[in-house]
């Protein structure tokens, strides 16, 4: 069984000579995607311009699979005819669609296609973002360009259409003239169209936005703007009515961007990292470490050979029976060796099944410097083992810089400073469910206004977010107690924290 629809006459006549769907598969153009069983091609007829998506059967194996991981199955193109149909009648900028054709009955065998005119001279919002663009904007360009991305959400979702890949990529402007007041919305293969966007789908439209734009540090100001146009109301409503829609994108987003991260950091991975990594791993008989390219120089590879022999000439900064720390100078870069120690049998039976606590602060800080909170810089984890166990583990950091919050709180002239810091830490940790674990000031640094943290051996994700709120409720309970010798202070902080 064959259907089609066209918008334009002069394609319905090229299609109809011979079989289309061999003509689809075979038409002479630029390659942009080839991936599985669909294809995207730019092409010229008639002087004018084109862009051909091609879908061929999917089968049965791959509909199967998409079931079983409860994944909505991508057969054939009328998805995105639909959704192109949907924002035309929506008056929104996009590939304007001209032709489309299907044949078969059969789901696992279906071919299909669709054309629409080629966009002309426009760049991607990722690109715009990647050049740096965005951030050369004025402060009433910024606003324009994030009024018309929220616009643009906002009345898909009304109308009942979601897109399901909601990336900076997709958005596109005129390459001239970005703020023209015209964004087209592409690629929408995947989308879905119903009488109204579930919580789910929007969710999980607007996270994977949040997701593409945290590489270009826009700022919370920016994003609680897009939210105000996106809700269509106040920030105060936003934060009021809207709370559980944004902690769940915000939740989403953090994970998506996280997930490449956290593959490559693992110390415990056994796949090799890509030629572009940042970072370098090695693994022996009874070791194995992974750290940071641009952090190692040759001396701190060669101290990585014998790494207690190294921390013998550091000055000791620590020395526990669960930790040693010493800080030393290795090529010319200022650094801190941890080492964390078994401290008895009991300790070792423990810590069995369990990640090093250099591997928990090694994730914690990369977790935390993702949400924009400052830790120190990483630069290499260590781990000892035997053919059964993890033994010793050390973590390699470079030096902080500042003064010890402990120290800094006898200052009465930065307690508004330190209060609003320390508030903005919680929240954030809020933002992914995470806590410190040991919340107290001589864990953290005050350096230009900045405040660092450290000592994340303990620091946690959790799931659900009430066990999180639980665990973040005991560290601010810590941070309160350890900041009670300044009672301006407290007062100040346990006023922020409480509104």
């Amino acid at each position: 069984m064959k259907s089609n629809s066209f918008n334009k006459k002069s394609l319905e006549n090229f299609f109809n000579q011979g079989d289309p769907f061999l003509l689809a598969r075979t038409l002479e153009g630029k390659l942009y995607r080839d991936y599985a069983n669909r294809k995207t091609k730019k092409f010229e007829y008639e002087g004018a311009s084109y862009f051909l998506k091609y879908h061929g059967p999917v089968g049965w194996k791959e509909i199967f699979k998409n079931i079983v991981q409860l994944k909505i199955p991508v057969i054939g193109a009328k998805r995105e005819w639909d959704a192109l149909q949907k924002l035309k009648i929506l008056g929104l900028g996009c590939p304007e669609p001209l032709f489309f054709m299907k044949r078969g009955l059969n789901p696992a065998r279906q071919e299909s296609f669709l054309i629409t005119k080629d966009l002309g001279e426009t760049v991607s919002l990722e690109d715009f973002f990647d050049k740096n663009l965005f951030q050369k904007l004025t402060v009433l360009e910024k606003r324009k360009l994030v009024t018309l991305v929220a616009k643009i959400c906002r009345k898909i979702h009304q109308n009942g259409l979601n897109h399901r890949d909601l990336y900076l990529c997709h958005f596109h402007v005129n390459q001239d003239n970005p703020l023209d007041n015209e964004i087209y919305l592409i690629d929408l293969h995947r989308g879905q169209i119903r009488k109204k966007v579930p919580f789910r789908w929007a969710v999980k439209d607007i996270g994977g936005l949040l997701h593409s734009i945290l590489p270009f540090g826009i700022s919370e100001r920016e994003c609680y703007r897009f939210l105000m146009l996106y809700f269509n109301c106040s920030l105060k409503e936003v934060m009021e009515k809207r709370k559980n829609f944004i902690d769940s994108a915000r939740s989403r987003a953090y994970a998506m961007h996280m997930k490449p991260i956290l593959s490559e950091i693992s110390i415990n991975s056994r796949k090799d990292l890509k030629n572009d990594s940042r970072y370098v791993k090695e693994e022996g008989k009874d070791y194995k470490w992974i750290g940071l390219k641009n952090s190692l120089n040759s001396s701190i590879q060669n101290a990585l050979k014998d790494l207690d022999g190294t921390m013998k000439s550091g000055k000791v900064i620590k020395k526990e029976k669960g930790h040693f720390i010493v800080s030393l100078n290795l090529g010319g870069k200022e650094i801190f060796i941890k080492k964390y120690q078994i401290k008895n049998k009991w300790h070792f039976v423990r810590k069995i099944f369990r990640k090093s606590r250099a591997s928990t602060s090694w994730i914690a800080i990369h977790w935390l410097r993702a949400i924009g909170i400052s830790t120190v810089q990483p630069v290499v984890i260590y781990e000892n083992f035997n053919c059964l166990f993890k033994l010793d583990s050390y973590l390699i950091t470079e030096r902080i810089d500042g003064v010890i919050l402990s120290e800094s709180i006898k200052d009465k002239e930065k307690d508004l400073l330190i209060a609003s810091k320390i508030d903005s830490f919680f929240k954030k940790l809020r933002w992914i469910n995470f806590n410190h674990g040991d919340s107290k000031t001589s864990n953290f640094f005050l350096h230009q206004d900045k405040l660092i943290t450290f000592d994340l051996d303990t620091s946690k994700k959790y799931v659900p977010s009430w066990v999180a709120k639980k665990k973040l409720d005991k560290d601010i309970n810590r941070i309160l107690r350890s900041v009670g010798m300044n009672n301006r202070l407290h007062i100040l902080l346990r006023r922020r924290i409480e509104r």
